[in-house]
């Protein structure tokens, strides 16, 4: 497992386990997080002002690129990201790791990415959050990593930079990803904001699993 945080805060991890690295990573370093704090136009409209700040936004949209830098200190062929604080939501923690561990032995061809929406009536529009997916937990195989991180950063950058667009949340651009280029590499299931995030891939795993 990585973990990634300031410079200044490693030292808090020192209690962790070894088999949790914990690697020093500058936020303002990162490309994404760049082009969100750049942005100078309104925020969305529909937000939690106190929490979807313009570093929040930001933050979240670099997901993509934290696996980018991931994918450097290891040599696995299927990365999986997990938001930091994800067991809040967890009623049944001990299920959720177990399943975890499971897929660590796999190897998938797809990326997946559970959501609980099965589909946007109206499309997507930056001044809301749209939960076509969750955004706390998904499986990204290497050989499509840096596709996916192209994509992300493209979009981000055209939803900044257009006028009639702005900068939202990292969910918002994946689903733009899926409906223009990223359909045929992606596995969706339905789940919610709690332990089926995690526990109801195993409905999609003959979809998106590399037979050994």
């Amino acid at each position: 497992m990585i973990v990634f945080t300031e410079p200044e805060f490693v030292h808090l991890f020192d209690t962790y386990p070894a088999t949790v690295r914990v690697i020093p990573l500058a936020l303002k370093s990162l490309e994404l997080y760049q082009i969100g704090m750049k942005y100078d136009r309104d925020l969305p409209a529909h937000r939690t002002p106190e929490k979807d700040t313009q570093e929040f936004l930001s933050l979240m949209n670099t997901k993509i690129e934290l696996l980018k830098h991931a994918a450097i200190h290891c040599d696995d062929t299927t990365l999986i990201w997990i938001d930091f604080g994800i067991f809040k939501i967890m009623k049944t923690p001990k299920k959720v790791i177990a399943k975890l561990f499971q897929l660590t032995h796999l190897s998938f061809d797809k990326i997946v990415i559970p959501g609980c929406d099965t589909y946007l009536k109206h499309g997507c529009f930056p001044d809301r959050v749209n939960w076509r997916f969750c955004g706390g937990f998904f499986v990204m195989p290497r050989q499509h990593l840096a596709t996916f991180y192209e994509h992300s950063k493209n979009v981000l950058s055209s939803f900044c930079d257009d006028p009639q667009y702005k900068l939202t949340w990292e969910v918002n651009v994946w689903y733009i990803i899926e409906m223009c280029t990223g359909r045929n590499n992606m596995v969706w299931y339905h789940a919610g904001h709690e332990d089926t995030i995690v526990l109801s891939i195993e409905n999609v795993l003959n979809e998106s699993v590399i037979n050994e």
